[in-house]
């Protein structure tokens, strides 16, 4: 869904807005403690976030103390900043719901797409982007965990490690992105912000890459790549991204294992190990090969 016409630097604008969203809806909330929609609202919560938070549930009155609305249109307010926890068939409409009130962004942690290598959900993925490009609404997802931005008080996790630090990191894997915080964490490494993004329907590699290039927190820029949409589009944000400050990449993938599990997660895999060595290293960045090594 990226969009030729659009520059880098609209889309960091874009992506920084993202980052600072004024309130957080939450479609699929829930009283449960072992779902999502249980998660996010209480990683909001317990992380500081200031700003108002939308527990959407069309079976509950009131969530974490909250009330809960039936459903995005009936949201008091307009909202900034949706976090869909819905099955995969609901998202179509919510991307509607986005639009009328007035959301800038819509991730999803909602699965079952292209990276299921089905049919159907490629299609969906392809309908969805066409949704979401008509209503002028930016996606983070789908398949991801989302944003981590302790200075605003935003995880997906209420177990992250909360003390900002100055890396920047653009993960495809929410798993591998906890992974880094926690390992990091003894080792004094601590994240300005960072993304998990999934499936990149919308927003891609190649946008955070420049986005972290810009962004004045982040000193260094950590990247996590299963896979890449536009190899000529990831490797100028690289050099772009490289030439004002240091990046760190590590592929997923590495071993005949790792490729399957990355497979998984995202169906565009990054390629033959040899030429995306050569390609990161060209671009002025360092390439890993081990989570060690990255940290």
């Amino acid at each position: 869904m990226p969009d030729p016409e659009t520059a880098p630097s609209d889309v960091a604008a874009e992506i920084e807005a993202i980052f600072h969203p004024r309130s957080i809806a939450v479609v699929g909330a829930s009283a449960n403690p072992d779902t999502p929609g249980y998660d996010y609202i209480s990683s909001l919560q317990k992380f500081g976030y200031s700003g108002r938070i939308y527990p959407v549930n069309p079976r509950a009155e009131e969530i974490l103390g909250l009330p809960a609305f039936p459903s995005l249109r009936d949201l008091p307010r307009q909202v900034d900043y949706v976090i869909s926890c819905v099955p995969a068939a609901a998202v179509l409409e919510l991307v509607d719901d986005c639009a009328a009130k007035g959301a800038r962004a819509l991730q999803l942690f909602t699965a079952r797409f292209s990276e299921t290598g089905r049919r159907e959900g490629a299609e969906l993925e392809r309908r969805l982007a066409e949704r979401a490009r008509a209503a002028g609404v930016r996606i983070i997802g789908p398949n991801c965990m989302g944003l981590l931005y302790p200075r605003q008080g935003i995880s997906f996790r209420a177990d992250m490690p909360r003390q900002p630090g100055n890396m920047g990191l653009l993960s495809q894997s929410g798993n591998l992105l906890f992974e880094l915080t926690y390992l990091g964490g003894p080792r004094g490494l601590r994240f300005s912000k960072a993304v998990s993004y999934g499936n990149g329907l919308d927003l891609t590699e190649a946008d955070f890459l420049d986005y972290f290039a810009e962004d004045a927190e982040s000193a260094v820029v950590g990247a996590y790549i299963e896979g890449i949409r536009d190899g000529r589009r990831f490797l100028a944000a690289l050099a772009g991204a490289a030439a004002r400050k240091p990046v760190v990449v590590l592929k997923g993938g590495r071993t005949a294992a790792g490729w399957r599990t990355a497979a998984s997660h995202t169906a565009a895999l990054a390629g033959q190990q040899a030429v995306w060595d050569a390609a990161v290293t060209q671009a002025g960045a360092l390439a890993v090969d081990t989570v060690e090594e990255f940290i």
